[in-house]
Parts: structure tokens; C-alpha cells; sequence
């Protein structure tokens, strides 16, 4: 009996083990169970995106609510490349509304998770990493990112995010003042849009092409461009696009000094912005107004904006739209007579204009230093003043180079624009015909399309043709005359210039003189610090000489280290003169390589036309043993030719 009990007890114990772990399991498997069944599938995600591109369209604030709400409400339902997805439109969306600290925290979040992404969202990861970037100041690692992007999308098929990563590259090409670069991407772009049919995303390019010629100084055209974006983004209702464009229009109007306008686009800004969620967006119309009441010196109502714009101001992400708003607190505090809040005001622009990018810091700093030298006439520092003012006019310089350089590829980019129009317009009628309406007129149509596609095809092929002629010329013809190394005339080229010169004076005319100036000892530069030093100090002393000449004297690079100034209407006295100043900046230059300071002098020959002289020749010999004069008496030093 004790047997049999002692057997029913351990098939009792293992009957109730059994059963704990049945239960177990059960309690263990019956979650995972239940939420497979209820993990969302992808076209779950695939709507939810499509509604927060519909969203995002009409206001991007409205796309945060609903994206920020899903990641929350489904937290626990959404694979990692789903919540991944998600917080890359999230993303985006913050950046669109400005929102750059958000946008780098999902940024970073998103990072530790692209092992599972896939290549579509590991590309548009990398669009937001370069808007990230752009937005900071780090424009050489934004571009590495895009490079990144572009070469990985070309590798795939699909022509939207083809078409994504190409604007993108475009945008970046205009904001960093290449709108050659940003033409060529521009139309891949372009190329893959019309093949869809998207008048909207027609409208975008061409709210950033007048963005391109606001850039290229061409503002009627930037207007005008513009305009017909807003156009489209008024007659279909999008706020929030023609909010931006609203606000590019007024920063033309103000570059033009149409001050008016600038205040009615404004206007229109401001009540756009309150049917959208972004309060802050307010801020760019309220900063305008008081640009725009500055400019007319209307300060009560400068004042009135500019206190308006400052409850948005701690928001302010953007390095160059904090800059700007300093610029236009300092403005106002000096047309009020607050030398001491002004002070502080542009201490704070200085520091903050160290973070704006190289290639969009001339206007920036033509800003800074007009207002530095207003400021420092108003404390009656004179003295600072002129130094300010001296910084204005090489600024001035370099920022008319940029405007010459920039007006070069205007008239290309013209003439694509206008491709762009007729194809948009093309596409606009196409798509107000009806089904019923094609099919009747689909054979006239084809020949009409097919006389005009030929026409348009022998005038592209013509003016193609044309335009390329013209450009190998000018290019031949920059390079015939102009020394590469330094961008000033070459031998043959100032040579020619003089020449002319000469042949224009009277007989008895002597206000013409030449320099003639070699730099001492520069075979030694060569020989210590290497050719590219060498060739560093040739630029810096061509910068140098260009800074201590006049307006109309021409300066050429005759050979090696030696260099040539021509002075019309200039008497000996004054060619002297003009020769010392040229020493003496020459003696202040400060060249580093590599670490090594290198110390440049020269020498120098002056010499005027005389009646004796029978030709330009024997003047530009009497420059050239004046030179070899002042070489033979200790160099670094000005000899006349009497």
C-alpha cells in the first residue's frame, strides 16, 4: 500500500509540472501571437505617409501633429523600420517648419538604427542629415552627405526619390552661389517631373529658380518667376508655399529698395500665417515690416515690427536669420541715437557672423561693416571709422567680382526658365482637356506636336550651337589674355592696352607714365619654401598691388615675378607717388605657407612720356632701366627715369 501511494504521489507531481509548463508557454507565446496579428502591415504605413505628405503640403505643422500623434498612439505596434520611417517624415517636417533642434534630436536617434533601413529610407535619411547641416553652417559636410545620397539613389529604381535627391543637390548649388551646378540639377530634376505630370512640384522649382536669380542680382526676373509660383500656390490653396513665397518677394523688394511692396508682401504673410499651426512663422513677416519701415525711416513703426519680432526671436535657429535680425536691431538703434545698445548689439552680429558660411558671408559682411562704420561716426571716432570704411571698399571689390562672375550665367539661365514655362504650360492644358476631348483631336494634336517638337528641337539644336560658340570664344579669349595664376593682364595683353593708349595722346601729351616693378629675390622664395609658395606670394602681391592703384591705371604680369602698371592722364610726380604706395603695402604684406611667414619687397621703375620719345617701346625700355637702377642701388626701392 505504501508502494502504490508513493507511486500516485510522483504521477501527480509530474502531472502538475506538466501542467505549469503548458501554462507557461502559453502565457509566454499568446503576446507574440497577438501582436502579429495586430502589427500594421505596409500599406498601413504607406497611407499614413501619404496623408502626411497631404498634410505637409498644406501647412507642415499640421504633418507634425499627425506624425508626432501616430509614434505615440502605435508606439508598440510599429516595427523599427516603420517608427523609422515615420520619424524621418517627422523630421523633415521640422525642418520645413524651421524647427532645426527637433529635427537633429530625431536625427540622432534614427542613426542607431540604419542597419535596418532600407535603401529608400536610408537616402532620405541622408536628405535630412544635409538640411541638418546646410542649416548649421557645414556646408562641405552637407554636400559630402547629398554625394553620398546621389550615388546611392542612382543605383535604384525610383524616379521620386531620384528626382528629390537632384532638387536637393539644385537647392543646395543656389544657396552656395553655384547656379551652374545647380542648372545641371535643376533639370534632372526637371526631366524626371515632366515624365509624372506634377504642376506642383513644377511650381516648386520654379520658386527656387527665382531664388537662383535673386542670387544672380537679376531681381525683375526673380520677381517675376516668383510670382508665377505663387500663382499656382494661390489658386490651389497652399498656405503654407505661398507664406514662403510671400517672403522671398519681400526680401527682393527690399534689395531694390521698393520698400512699399516689401510691406504688402509682408502683409500678406502675416494672414497666411495665422490659418497655419507654426505661430513663429509670424516672425519673418514682422521682421520685414520693420526692414521695410527702416528703410523709409519711418522709426516708430521699425520700433513697433522689431518689438514684435523679438517674441519669436529666442526660436530663431537659423545662424544667418538671427545675423540679419541684429543687423536690422542695430539699424534702428542708430537711426535713434543709441550708439551704447547698438554696441552691443553688433558685438554680438561679429560673433555670430564667424558661424555664417564663406560662400554667403560678403553681403552679410557688407551689412556688418556699413553699420560698424555708421556706429563709429556716431561716437565721432573717426579714426575707426576710416578703418571701417576701408573695409567696406574691399569688400565692396570682392562682392562686385561676385556679381560680375554671377551675371555670366544669367542669360543661361534665362533661357532655361523659359524652357521650363512652355513645358508647364504644356502640360497645363494637357491636363484641363477631357478624356473625350483628347481622343477627338489625338491625330492633330500629334501633328501639331510633332511640327512644334521639330521646330523646337532644330531652335534648341541652333542655339546650342550658338551658345557654345560663343562660349569657347569668350573662354579663348580670357585665356589669350589674362595670366592665370594672378586673373591681371597678360604680357601681351597690357602690352596691346598701353599701345592704344599711346597712339591716343598728342605729341605733347606727357601725363602718361609706366611702372615697371619686379619682387627682390624671389628665386630664393622658390628655392626655400617650394613653387606653390611662390605662386601663393605672386597672388597676394597681385591683390595688394590692385588695392594701392587707381580705378583706371591697368596692371599686367609681364613674366615670372615681374609686373607692369600703366597710368594714363598721370604726371611723374603722381606716378611716384603711386609707386611708393604700392612698395609700401608690399612691405606689410603678411604671406603664410604651410606655416612659414614670408616677407616680400620690390623694386621699382618709373618712367613718363617725353617728346623724344619716338614710341611706346622706348618708354616701356626707359621703366625698365629705371627697375634695373633700382635693383643695382639695394632693391626695395622707387628709381625715376629724368
Amino acid at each position: 500500500m505504501q508502494v502504490q501511494q508513493g507511486s500516485y504521489f510522483k504521477h501527480l507531481n509530474s502531472l502538475v509540472l506538466l501542467t505549469i509548463l503548458v501554462t507557461c508557454l502559453y502565457l509566454y507565446c499568446a503576446p507574440l501571437k497577438a501582436q502579429q496579428k495586430t502589427a500594421f502591415d505596409e500599406q498601413w504605413l504607406t497611407t499614413q505617409l501619404h496623408t502626411a505628405h497631404e498634410k505637409s503640403i498644406q501647412d507642415p505643422g499640421q504633418a507634425i501633429e499627425f506624425v508626432a500623434l501616430l509614434l505615440v498612439e502605435h508606439t508598440s505596434r510599429l516595427t523599427v523600420l516603420q517608427r523609422t520611417r515615420l520619424q524621418l517624415n517627422l523630421a523633415e517636417n521640422y525642418l520645413l517648419n524651421g524647427e532645426i533642434t527637433k529635427s537633429i534630436e530625431l536625427e540622432q536617434q534614427i542613426a542607431k538604427q540604419l542597419n535596418s533601413l532600407s535603401s529608400d529610407a536610408l537616402i532620405s535619411y541622408y536628405l535630412v542629415k544635409s538640411d541638418i547641416y546646410n542649416f548649421t553652417g557645414q556646408t562641405e559636410k552637407s554636400l559630402a552627405v547629398l554625394m553620398t545620397a546621389k550615388k546611392l539613389v542612382e543605383q535604384l529604381d525610383n524616379d521620386k526619390l531620384k528626382s528629390d535627391v537632384y532638387g536637393a543637390l539644385a537647392n543646395f548649388y543656389v544657396y552656395n552661389h553655384d547656379d551652374i551646378r545647380a542648372l545641371d540639377y535643376f533639370y534632372k530634376s526637371y526631366v524626371i517631373i515632366k515624365r509624372s505630370g506634377s504642376l506642383l512640384d513644377l511650381a516648386y522649382i520654379e520658386s527656387t529658380m527665382a531664388k537662383s536669380y535673386e542670387y544672380l542680382f537679376d531681381y525683375n526676373k526673380a520677381i517675376e518667376v516668383q510670382t508665377k509660383a505663387l500663382d499656382y500656390f494661390l489658386k490651389h490653396d497652399l498656405a503654407f508655399d505661398s507664406l514662403v513665397s510671400y517672403f522671398h518677394l519681400a526680401k527682393v523688394y527690399l534689395k531694390m529698395g521698393r520698400s512699399q511692396e516689401a510691406i504688402a508682401s509682408s502683409q500678406k504673410l502675416l494672414t497666411l500665417s495665422k490659418k497655419l499651426a507654426n505661430e513663429k512663422l509670424v516672425y519673418y513677416g514682422y521682421i520685414i515690416l520693420a526692414e521695410a519701415y527702416l528703410l523709409e525711416q519711418d522709426m516708430a513703426q521699425a520700433s513697433h515690427y522689431l518689438s514684435l519680432s523679438n517674441q519669436y526671436f529666442d526660436r530663431l535657429e537659423d545662424v544667418v536669420t538671427i545675423a540679419n535680425h541684429f543687423y536690422t536691431q542695430a539699424g534702428i538703434e542708430l537711426a535713434l541715437n543709441l550708439p551704447e545698445q547698438a554696441t552691443i548689439t553688433l558685438t554680438k552680429a561679429q560673433q555670430l557672423s564667424k558661424q555664417i558660411p564663406i560662400e554667403n558671408s560678403i553681403t552679410s559682411l557688407l551689412k556688418l561693416t556699413r553699420l560698424l562704420t555708421q556706429l563709429a561716426v556716431q561716437q565721432q571716432d573717426y579714426q575707426q571709422a576710416y578703418l571701417h570704411q576701408q573695409d567696406l571698399i574691399a569688400l565692396n571689390a570682392q562682392h562686385y567680382n561676385k556679381v560680375r562672375e554671377l551675371s555670366r550665367s544669367r542669360y543661361q539661365v534665362q533661357f532655361d526658365t523659359k524652357q521650363v514655362e512652355i513645358e508647364r504650360q504644356l502640360l497645363e492644358k494637357d491636363k484641363e482637356l477631357s478624356e473625350f476631348a483628347l481622343q477627338e483631336i489625338k491625330q492633330q494634336q500629334a501633328l501639331q506636336k510633332t511640327i512644334m517638337l521639330s521646330v523646337l528641337l532644330l531652335f534648341l539644336l541652333l542655339l546650342i550651337f550658338s551658345w557654345r560658340q560663343y562660349s569657347l570664344k569668350r573662354k579663348f579669349s580670357v585665356l589669350a589674355n589674362t595670366d592665370v595664376l594672378t586673373g591681371v593682364a597678360n604680357r601681351r595683353k597690357i602690352i596691346e592696352l598701353a599701345q592704344l593708349q599711346w597712339q591716343q595722346l598728342k605729341k605733347d601729351d606727357h601725363n602718361f607714365c609706366l611702372i615697371a616693378f619686379d619682387l627682390d629675390h624671389f628665386k630664393n622664395i622658390n628655392d626655400d619654401f617650394g613653387h606653390p609658395a611662390g605662386d601663393l606670394v605672386l597672388q597676394a602681391i597681385t591683390n595688394t598691388s590692385l588695392r594701392a592703384i587707381r580705378e583706371n591705371d591697368i596692371l599686367g604680369r609681364i613674366g615670372g615675378e615681374e609686373f607692369l602698371v600703366v597710368l594714363n592722364n598721370t604726371t611723374l610726380a603722381e606716378a611716384t607717388e603711386i609707386a611708393n604706395r604700392i612698395k609700401t603695402e608690399i612691405e606689410k604684406e603678411r604671406i603664410i605657407s604651410d606655416g612659414n611667414e614670408i616677407k616680400v619687397t620690390a623694386s621699382f621703375g618709373v618712367a613718363q612720356k617725353q617728346a623724344q620719345l619716338g614710341s611706346f617701346k622706348d618708354l616701356f625700355k626707359k621703366a625698365d632701366k629705371a627697375l634695373y637702377a633700382a635693383k643695382d642701388h639695394g632693391r626695395n626701392r622707387v628709381e625715376i627715369d629724368e
